[in-house]
């Protein structure tokens, strides 16, 4: 799937903005179409921050926070256990904690307690004599508990990016720039977005770059889009997780996790240091991860960052029988709109990891259930067309309760409920998406000739960093291409150059060597379609290839096909 423009439009903004033809038509089919938009975009400053104010009833919060601060009142932060809760419970107990406020925190344990705001959670802040519970990344579904909260004699400041219900907690402030009544300009912060702006309101600080690492963590933890805001805060905590005056406890963790002295990118951040944060919150208790980022002791952020790496090591082995389990299912039953798949042995921790996987593989949402005795509780991941959290309130006669936003939720009802729940979810995916929305789509950024892949363009496309949800790694398509030496090497790699009129580039397919079939006449690339000298219509991202101290341009494959 390609967008094209006219050319002389994007050869006025190559001029204008200095970039290439090639670089232009990326950002115009990302729809940023104007030069200013593009400068803003490859430029991203903190200065366009959104006025905190903006967001419905910070005035509120933030009055609230500082009448605690003038009466000495005790503050609880009620946190999520995944990567976003964590890390916004940590800005905020920071941030509270340098105010002056005397702050404490509570992740509640997922297997024992579940998600949202917990009981036990309320009664540690009543114990600690609190008067005010502010939630971390939830709240938003939990009105009994915030209703018993506020009976206990506290009040609650919700702070949250879930879809909200109909009916809102009565919290004296919640909030959430998903709320119906908003009119915040950006809506897609995480968790530990919206945390950060009430501090920016607390402090009238348009920067606070200390905290930037935990936004940075959090939101790609949580996979928001890394457009707007989202990607302003990312960009400027990545470099302070990159600074050498990080923070004790992610020194701790890059050691563990073997990073050394390597740029800290989103992707690397994803594969690296996000699942050992989340491993302790899907194995049992995460409030020792908060202390990894508040603690100063360096001794300290090591032991428990060891300890993040032997949970991370089971988390995968918990995590890959799951996975086998749930494969060995779906060869025995017809793979339907949606997966829908129980079992009284997955581990609750696991199976939103496992649910990711198999919507990679098949392509379809999935919701996985954790089996105990009369109780279900689940985890669901969506493709991109079909918004889960309002598919699963459509099913909500059928649930005992529900959070989580478009591509992500969480759930639990009866197990007796789960036949009828996959009956009527595969009914309303049915309904609301086509054949064509069932099927993966490859979206090329550009349509280019080989002769325009070099290494300013490479530099260029780093230009759109951090990558992530909403701006993914640019795709490009050419045509026509001949297709030299095609080889296996490595672990199942597909080795060759592709070839256009004089000129050819060393390419790497990742996992694509079972595209290649020997017959009698040779090596050739039968799997995909393409046989013998047959020329091929190739997806790539073009990067550069460091190896035995030198620099040069390679095509990171993405498909193949036959040209037509």
């Amino acid at each position: 799937m390609i967008s094209r423009t006219n050319q002389e439009f994007l050869e006025y903004l190559s001029r204008k903005a200095s970039i290439s033809v090639a670089f232009a038509q990326i950002l115009v089919n990302r729809g940023i179409k104007d030069v200013d938009s593009i400068k803003a975009f490859l430029n991203p400053s903190l200065e366009n921050l959104h006025d905190p104010y903006l967001m419905p009833q910070m005035e509120t919060a933030t009055e609230r926070i500082r009448i605690a601060l003038q009466r000495g009142e005790r503050v609880f932060i009620l946190g999520d256990y995944d990567a976003d809760g964590i890390t916004s419970t940590a800005l905020l107990v920071s941030a509270l904690r340098k105010l002056g406020l005397k702050t404490y925190f509570y992740i509640p344990n997922r297997i024992t307690e579940g998600y949202g705001v917990s009981l036990k959670g309320i009664q540690m802040a009543k114990d600690y004599g609190a008067g005010l519970i502010i939630t971390a990344d939830c709240g938003i579904s939990s009105h009994d508990e915030i209703s018993m909260a506020i009976s206990s004699g506290m009040d609650v400041i919700i702070t949250d990016h879930h879809e909200p219900p109909e009916k809102l907690p009565p919290a004296i402030s919640i909030l959430n720039p998903k709320r119906a009544d908003s009119t915040y300009p950006f809506r897609d912060l995480a968790g530990v977005g919206v945390a950060y702006k009430l501090v920016q309101a607390l402090i009238h600080d348009s920067r606070l770059e200390d905290l930037l690492d935990l936004v940075a963590i959090g939101s790609i933890a949580d996979s928001v889009p890394l457009t707007g805001e989202n990607r302003i805060l990312v960009t400027y905590g990545l470099k302070k997780l990159n600074s050498m005056a990080c923070r004790s406890g992610i020194k701790a963790i890059k050691e563990v996790a073997g990073i050394g002295n390597r740029e800290l990118r989103s992707g690397m951040l994803s594969y690296t240091i996000i699942p050992r944060i989340n491993a302790a919150g899907r194995l049992g208790d995460a409030n020792e991860v908060v202390e990894l980022f508040l603690t100063e002791d360096e001794e300290r952020a090591k032991s428990i960052a060891n300890l993040l790496e032997e949970q991370n090591r089971l988390r995968q082995k918990i995590e890959a029988e799951v996975y086998k389990s749930a494969l060995a299912m779906l060869e025995n039953n017809d793979i339907e709109k949606a997966i829908v798949l129980s079992s009284p042995s997955w581990h609750l921790g696991v199976i939103g990891i496992v649910a990711s996987r198999l919507v990679e593989e098949f392509y379809r949402p999935t919701f996985l259930f954790s089996i105990m005795d009369s109780m279900a509780k689940g985890s669901a991941r969506s493709i991109p067309p079909f918004h889960v959290y309002k598919g699963i309130a459509e099913c909500k006669e059928l649930l005992l309760g529900f959070g989580g936003h478009s591509q992500a939720a969480g759930l639990k009802l009866l197990t007796k409920n789960i036949p009828a729940f996959r009956r009527q979810i595969n009914f309303i995916i049915e309904r609301n998406l086509t054949t064509d929305d069932m099927l993966p789509i490859l979206k090329i950024d550009a349509d280019v000739e080989l002769f325009e892949v070099n290494l300013n363009l490479v530099k260029e496309l780093n230009m759109l960093e951090p990558f992530g949800n909403s701006n993914e790694e640019p795709l490009l398509g050419a045509k026509g291409i001949e297709v030299i030496d095609p080889r296996v090497v490595g672990n199942n790699h597909l080795k060759m150059r592709l070839k256009q009129r004089n000129l050819s580039i060393d390419t790497i397919g990742f996992d694509m060597g079972n595209l290649l079939e020997e017959d009698a006449s040779g090596l050739h690339l039968i799997k995909s379609g393409v046989h013998g000298s047959q020329l091929v219509d190739a997806v790539f991202t073009p990067c550069i290839n460091e190896w035995d101290g030198g620099k040069a341009l390679q095509l990171n494959l993405k498909s193949l096909r036959p040209t037509l």
